[in-house]
């Protein structure tokens, strides 16, 4: 595998334009390591942030999966929760 599979990256810029970071760290990232250690899903999953994605969508951020079958991006909402990216996911 490579180490870009199983990734969860969280558009910095998008972030940091509607207030969602955490100093240098966005705070979805930060909540989504959080949720894979109490799972116990460290080896299976790996959050990271990463800078823009040319997505830019107006308040809210981009997320982008990705797998061995490909890329999934989707926008949420600055309120999103871990639980429903994790889920959104498959995790």
């Amino acid at each position: 595998t490579h180490p870009w599979q199983n990734t969860i990256a969280v558009c910095t810029k998008c972030s940091g334009k509607i207030g969602q970071m955490d100093g240098d760290k966005t705070k979805l990232r930060v909540a989504l390591k959080a949720l894979v250690k109490e799972r116990g899903i460290k080896n299976t999953v790996r959050p990271v942030d990463i800078s823009c994605l040319d997505i830019c969508p107006e308040n809210k951020i981009t997320v982008a999966h990705f797998t061995e079958k490909g890329i999934e991006t989707v926008v949420v909402e600055p309120s999103v929760t871990p639980e429903e990216i994790l889920r959104r996911f498959g995790y």
